[in-house]
């Protein structure tokens, strides 16, 4: 009997453990991602590891929700993105019954749906969220700090260059009871996927074969350009500003030994702006930032 209840108690230290293990955060605490992505943790069932796998005892009625804004608070239109632009994000988990959860907790991670490459421009969270690496799963997520109080987590997130297409969110979410286990909780998951604002009609050519370097960067009164290509073309090279707007242009003929190039910038307000090379079928663009 008594070895009984000492294999029981080991049995809730082990599960006590693996709580707060977790309670920090799956992707800093244990190296994963826990939101239904693909190239999140696989169990061996062949179905992703989410918030659910632990806490879905469903003894809360729970709901999620992601939304966006502009940083000066108006909300996005059609669930598009701005190529370059910095949204305010907020993940909100709601308690839809009588019974409240005393903590909540979330995790996120954003992928383009072309190629499922993140999109990790996460930046100043609030104070319950922290930005984390998990190593098993090379990506950067968004998530709690430690179980919140409070059912909102917000952070900004830069929407990626032009041409990246469409990007889903993933997220999942759970209200806990607090008594230091995962029974009595309660988990639910959510997607958004965002478009990409038609800004140039470049979207739809090849990405050309060779690369674009930009230094300084951030750059006050010039930019040096330094294209290393395979292919003898010419294209004209683009300045565009976060809303897709021309701000400069220039013809360049690439040859197969050293392409470099030095513009002007000083005119510019400062900002974050695109370099775009481009002909009738290649398009390459790159980020950089005006100080």
């Amino acid at each position: 009997m008594k070895l009984k209840n000492f294999y029981t108690l080991l049995s809730i230290l082990f599960l006590a453990y693996v709580f707060m293990a977790h309670s920090g955060g799956r992707a800093d605490s244990q190296n994963w991602g826990s939101t239904g992505a693909p190239g999140d943790e696989t169990l061996a069932n062949g179905t992703s590891r989410t918030c659910i796998t632990c806490h879905g005892g469903n003894s809360f009625n729970i709901d999620m929700d992601i939304n966006l804004a502009t940083l000066d608070g108006a909300p996005i239109a059609d669930n598009e993105y701005i190529p370059g632009e910095t949204y305010n994000m907020s993940v909100t988990i709601n308690s839809t019954g009588s019974n409240t959860p005393a903590r909540y907790g979330f995790q996120m991670v954003a992928l383009t749906d072309a190629n499922e490459e993140e999109v990790n421009t996460w930046a100043n969270t609030s104070s319950n969220a922290k930005i984390a690496f998990a190593a098993n799963t090379g990506r950067t997520y968004v998530e709690h700090n430690n179980p919140s109080a409070a059912n909102t987590f917000t952070m900004e997130w830069t929407a990626p260059e032009v041409g990246s297409g469409s990007v889903t969110l993933y997220s999942c979410g759970n209200g806990v009871n607090g008594n230091g286990g995962t029974s009595g909780d309660a988990a639910v998951c959510t997607t958004l996927t965002l478009q990409e604002a038609e800004t140039s009609a470049a979207n739809s050519l090849a990405l050309a074969p060779f690369s674009v370097d930009i230094s300084p960067n951030p750059a006050i009164d010039f930019i040096n350009v330094h294209i290393d290509s395979p292919i003898q073309e010419d294209f004209t090279m683009n300045i565009l500003n976060v809303n897709g707007q021309l701000m400069q242009s220039q013809e360049w003929s690439l040859n197969r030994a050293d392409n470099r190039n030095e513009i002007q910038v000083n005119n510019l307000p400062a900002g974050m702006y695109f370099l775009q090379m481009i002909n009738e079928e290649y398009n390459r663009t790159v980020r950089w930032v005006k100080q």
